[in-house]
């Protein structure tokens, strides 16, 4: 085994591990410089035994909490890699499937998703009671016996020089009391974190026989729908730890409370049907946010940087119930990180002429003539015999027509037969036998209800960008704003500059409506009213 670790191939790939997400650290590419020179003088030091870590670097980190992060000199890093890459796939086969710290394929969301699991079947789907053991360990990793961790690990090394180097690893961590206690911050103290508690997690799943058991390092959460069976498992699990491993609960941090309270698990608390994100998590997204927009006016930081930070909150908080928070965000950053790239305004008519003539030019030449035929005011029989070709073809075009915007349904059918029929349409895809079987009105034909259901998709087609402004212009700046001529032109401006920015955008309606609602800065009505829909009715009153 220790051949294997210090082999030059294990040993480049444990480097291209360490300097993940620091490649432009200056340690890393003065490393990265002497590359194999210096990958050849760790692999002579480990070949002859005279390799010796050097001395951590300690600091002090509040987030949230006070921490004491020790840091291990660049070519230690990748001395942890190359031992990792090793001993890692013999040890992660012995690890329940519910531990969900450090290893591949798991992780916090992943512990989240099994809660959920785990609280449906305890609760019968919410019908009945659930209670929750949620624990963490007093100064785990300050607590953690040497001799004790070597124990369980010489079960599955029997390679004399393996060990070796794992206690030149340990010994190299310097506490008030000898033998004890691992580095926060390394590799394969985050490791031997999990070998260490894969004790308590055989004793709890096999021993305690505990089926709804997860553990995140030294945290771990039980449930049940029995209190004392939870209180049982509490002091059992305290013995174990105490004689076992040497260890303790922490005694403020250790309650069975009833989920319907609230689990604090993860940076979420979770409930029977939803999910909420931590206060203090908020705060600490709340302080780093105003960190940004103060650096963002100083010019340090720029506005894709901030992206970059946005989204990884955006896509963590979107794992519990935050919907409107994350509107509330995103209107918050549109605001105070705009993009500050002028824009000329040229030619935005020219754009929508061409855009029309584009259209016409990808219709078909048929439908067109019919059209022109039916603004002549001819009937569809009328126009059926003039062009020789049967009435269902004439249907077929209009039917088209109307799924490109080239006409409306309400131009070919009566009102009250078009609002008949979209109330028996559920959607788009509907077949127009299921329609028709619905209507029970014989007097409704296929080719009428194939007209309404075009329209039903023109709505939801995708179209530029230039045609939702327009609409918008229409039904809702001009009624809202009636009387405001000034502010619709400042409105009106702001629209062609987006467009501008983006002349070939194409969306559906409710695309558009969710962009422009919650992404631009349009609008200066409030929000309620911005949303809101004004009917012609209202407006011709309120005119």
């Amino acid at each position: 085994m220790y051949k294997t670790i210090y082999d030059y191939e294990n040993l480049e790939r444990a480097f291209i591990n360490a300097r993940k997400r620091k490649t432009k650290k200056k340690y890393v590419m003065e490393f990265e410089d002497k590359l194999k020179e210096n990958l050849l003088k760790l692999q002579e030091e480990l070949k002859s035994q005279t390799y010796k870590p050097k001395p951590l670097e300690i600091f002090i980190l509040r987030d949230p909490k006070t921490r004491k992060i020790s840091k291990s000199d660049f070519r230690d890093r990748v001395i942890h890699h190359a031992l990792y890459n090793i001993i890692e796939p013999i040890f992660d086969k012995t690890f329940i499937h519910d531990s969900y710290a450090n290893r591949l394929t798991k992780g916090a969301l992943k512990a989240i998703e099994r809660f959920d699991h785990f609280k449906r079947k305890v609760s019968k789907n919410n019908k009945r009671d659930c209670h929750f053991l949620k624990a963490d360990i007093r100064h785990y990793f300050d607590n953690v016996d040497h001799q004790i961790l070597l124990d369980v690990l010489e079960r599955k090394i029997e390679d004399k020089k393996s060990m070796w180097l794992i206690k030149q690893i340990l010994n190299n961590h310097k506490e008030k009391e000898a033998g004890k206690g691992m580095p926060l911050g390394n590799l394969t103290s985050q490791f031997f974190a999990n070998v260490y508690l894969n004790e308590l997690d055989q004793y709890v799943k096999h021993i305690l026989k505990a089926k709804y058991y997860i553990r995140y390092v030294d945290d771990f959460i039980i449930l049940h729908d029995s209190i004392d069976v939870l209180k049982n498992y509490e002091e059992k699990i305290n013995i174990f730890l105490k004689e076992v491993l040497k260890l303790e609960l922490h005694p403020d941090k250790s309650k069975i409370i009833r989920l319907d309270k609230g689990a604090n698990f993860l940076g979420f608390r979770i409930f029977y049907n939803h999910k909420l994100i931590r206060k203090k998590n908020l705060n600490k997204f709340e302080k780093n946010f105003n960190q940004l927009k103060q650096d963002y006016k100083e010019g340090i930081i720029d506005r894709e940087k901030v992206m970059e930070k946005f989204e990884g909150w955006i896509a963590y908080i979107s794992h519990a119930n935050t919907y409107k928070y994350r509107i509330h965000l995103t209107k918050e950053l549109n605001k105070n990180f705009p993009i500050k790239k002028l824009i000329r305004i040229v030619y935005i008519k020219k754009h929508e002429n061409h855009l029309k003539r584009t259209e016409l030019s990808e219709f078909q030449y048929s439908p067109q003539k019919t059209l022109q035929l039916f603004e002549q005011k001819l009937s569809i029989k009328q126009i059926a015999e003039q062009r020789g070709i049967k009435e269902s073809t004439v249907w077929g075009h209009f039917a088209k027509l109307i799924e490109y915007n080239q006409c409306t349904v309400w131009d070919i059918l009566p009102r009250e037969k078009v609002i008949l029929i979209l109330t028996r349409i559920n959607n788009e895809l509907d077949l127009l036998k299921s329609i028709k079987l619905r209507l029970k009105d014989e007097s409704i034909t296929y080719p009428e209800i194939n007209c309404v259901l075009a329209s039903v998709k023109a709505k939801n087609k995708k179209k530029n960008i230039l045609y939702h402004f327009k609409w918008y212009k229409r039904s809702h700046c001009y009624r809202k704003c009636y009387e405001n001529l000034e502010q619709r032109k400042i409105c009106e401006m702001k629209f062609k500059h987006f467009i501008a920015e983006n002349p070939t955008w194409q969306l559906t309606k409710r695309e558009f409506l969710i962009v422009f609602n919650n992404q631009m800065n349009i609008c200066i009505l409030p929000d309620k009213e911005k949303r809101r829909y004004m009917g012609y009715k209202e407006f011709k009153e309120k005119k």
